[in-house]
């Protein structure tokens, strides 16, 4: 008796044992979405170059921009590039009064450069060819390059070239009136950019490096684009700073004042 209860026990064992082997496995499939990011680009709101004074001989004057930093969270690998453009160095002097008595003229805008870039220092000069109130008075200018405009009626403001615009307050102008504005630019073809090591704020610097030291070039009011840092296929993930260097050559005998240059960095 003991030994047919022994057989069974066993045979239950063997049944149990073999239906726990006989359970199917459950499978649960779990997924994580990251969604694709941006690439952007900031850079330091304003830089100065280090101030000098007027002089008979060439210059240079040094600075930097403190920060570009360009930011990849894509996720996609394709890699990137910083570029920078500028605009021409230029400053526009206050209006002189050559001829009669009216201070009612003021010349306003950015000058772009353009008519100085082989004459730096020049002078925009507007002149009454007939007489009487704004909206009726006559007359004439030139640029900085000696082309002269004739007939051209008065009115609140009137564009010129280059950017500059001449405004006639409410006055009676009289033949002969005539008031001028220097205008002076340093080109941006004098204007080095040295870009420094790329530091990793997030991410590796493996495929990320600086760009070549070099002056800007071109022909137009802005530059050529000249490339800060890049990032290779498959890498540039994360987030990178660099500080780049600025020299820019002064001519001698320049007007004094503010020379002011507008540059663009952007990525892609």
């Amino acid at each position: 008796m003991k030994k047919i209860s022994a057989l069974i026990l066993i045979l239950s064992l063997f049944s149990l044992t073999g239906a726990l082997k006989i359970i199917k496995a459950a499978t649960t499939s779990i997924d994580l979405t990251m969604g694709v990011g941006t690439l952007s680009v900031g850079s330091s709101v304003s830089a100065s170059l280090s101030g000098l004074t007027v002089a008979t001989s060439a210059a240079t004057s040094t600075g930097s921009i403190a920060n570009v930093s360009v930011a990849d969270t894509r996720g996609s690998g394709v890699g990137w590039s910083v570029v920078m453009t500028s605009q021409h160095f230029t400053t526009t002097s206050t209006v002189k009064t050559l001829s009669g008595v009216n201070n009612t003229v003021n010349f306003t805008g950015t000058y772009d450069g353009l008519d100085g870039v082989l004459d730096p220092n020049g002078t925009f000069q507007v002149e009454i060819t007939t007489g009487g109130s704004v909206g009726t008075a006559v007359f004439k200018w030139t640029d900085p390059a000696s082309n002269e405009t004739t007939n051209v009626t008065t009115s609140a403001s009137v564009v010129l070239s280059n950017g500059i615009s001449v405004t006639f307050a409410s006055a009676t102008y009289v033949v002969a009136d005539k008031w001028s504005a220097g205008v002076d630019v340093f080109p941006y073809t004098e204007f080095q950019v040295v870009p420094s090591s790329v530091t990793a704020f997030s991410g590796s610097l493996t495929g990320v490096s600086a760009g070549s030291t070099e002056y800007l070039g071109g022909s137009a009011s802005t530059s050529d684009a000249k490339t800060l840092m890049t990032a290779g296929t498959n890498y540039g993930f994360g987030d990178y700073d660099q500080a780049p260097s600025l020299n820019l050559g002064v001519h001698a005998n320049s007007l004094s004042g503010t020379f002011n240059a507008d540059a663009t960095i952007t990525v892609s």
